[in-house]
């Protein structure tokens, strides 16, 4: 049973200036993993989307060879795609950025075609992830009886919850690949990955959203788990998930409705990412 956990730092920013900013900051904090790094930056995001197959890898490529540059080899760097490739382009990009040495290669295409992501990881030298959007233990066995996946990404708010991620964590177990549990949400979603991590023997690294240890999102419970200052969330030992929702939680930070805009391509086909 672990005590603490290891985390990526949530970096976001449209501009590679941004994310270059943010990464630098992370690593001063005492991260030793950044995530959330697209390579498909410094877009005009109201436009339809164009470029050259040509300039869609070339400056993919030399990003995250700048996020490398910016931090060393101390800080492992989780590259995030977020489905927006096809299965030909994922494996150029991905030999492409080898040598820079991703700690893995999150969703470089949708994740429902198993055989295509399967095609995809024999190809390549980088460990890919998947799993956020798979809703049970069937999606993972689909995707591990075919080697597709080094690191799943199971959702406790998907999957069942702590008993359905910690099934589908001795699934990966059994394959040796990693788990390492997908975390956008909260402070009460980090708290119940927190079990996974400290119970699975396969757990690998955990996703830590921006701004949980700051307002608004430090007051909506107590007993939130703290970074230790060396890349580790210590895990509680209290009853329960080792928190306890504030009762003006609500309050304090009320719901928030988002308008989600669906990007285009420059012939009208729609972007998934």
């Amino acid at each position: 049973v672990r005590d603490r956990a290891r985390v990526y730092y949530h970096v976001f920013g449209d501009t590679t200036e941004t994310l270059l900013a943010g990464i630098i900051d992370a690593k001063e904090r005492g991260f030793t993993a950044v995530g959330h790094l697209t390579p498909f930056l410094d877009e005009e995001r109201d436009i339809p989307y164009f470029k050259t197959h040509a300039d869609k890898i070339g400056d993919a490529i030399e990003t995250v060879r700048r996020y490398r540059e910016a931090v060393g080899t101390g800080v492992d760097l989780c590259i995030e795609i977020h489905r927006r490739m096809t299965p030909a382009e994922a494996v150029q990009l991905g030999l492409g950025i080898e040598e820079f040495h991703p700690y893995f290669f999150e969703d470089p295409i949708t994740p429902d075609n198993f055989d295509e992501m399967a095609y995809v990881a024999g190809k390549i030298n980088i460990p890919i992830a998947t799993g956020e959007r798979f809703t049970s233990l069937w999606e993972f066995q689909m995707a591990l009886s075919r080697n597709s996946v080094q690191y799943i990404r199971p959702d406790v708010c998907l999957v069942g919850g702590i008993s359905g991620a910690r099934k589908i964590a001795a699934l990966a177990e059994a394959n040796h690949v990693g788990v390492v549990p997908h975390n956008p949400l909260s402070p009460v979603s980090t708290a119940a990955c927190l079990q996974i991590a400290a119970t699975a023997p396969n757990f690998a690294l955990q996703e830590y959203p921006i701004g949980e240890d700051a307002p608004p999102k430090s007051d909506m419970v107590s007993g939130m788990a703290e970074h230790d200052g060396n890349g580790y969330l210590v895990i509680s030992d209290a009853p329960g998930i080792g928190i306890e929702l504030k009762p003006d939680a609500i309050e304090k930070c009320p719901p928030k409705p988002r308008e989600v805009i669906t990007r285009l391509h420059a012939d009208g086909s729609v972007i998934d990412q």
